[in-house]
């Protein structure tokens, strides 16, 4: 029962980290509803909340759950890395 909590915890966590790519391709779909929230402080707060329960999930159970407090963190560095691809070079 309490690998089970853990797990609920680690699953939450991934589908935390990984909504922010699920809900931005969306996003870029014509006629998705423009509603949902996309901007930056925003997903730094759910992937503040990944990275706690890939934690919580370590602790109670597997330290391989560790490993998914890895994933919002390369979001986060990703997310940089796109945006200084996208930016013009000034020369």
């Amino acid at each position: 029962m309490k690998t089970a909590k853990a797990n609920l915890f680690g699953y939450a966590s991934l589908v935390c980290s990984l909504a922010f790519w699920g809900l931005l391709a969306l996003h870029h779909i014509p006629g998705f509803p423009k509603r949902i929230d996309l901007t930056f402080g925003y997903w730094v707060a759910i992937w503040a909340v990944a990275i706690a329960l890939a934690l919580v999930a370590a602790v109670r159970s597997s330290r391989r759950w560790a490993l998914a407090a890895l994933l919002p963190l390369a979001n986060f560095v990703m997310i940089f890395v796109l945006i200084g691809l996208s930016e013009p070079r000034g020369h």
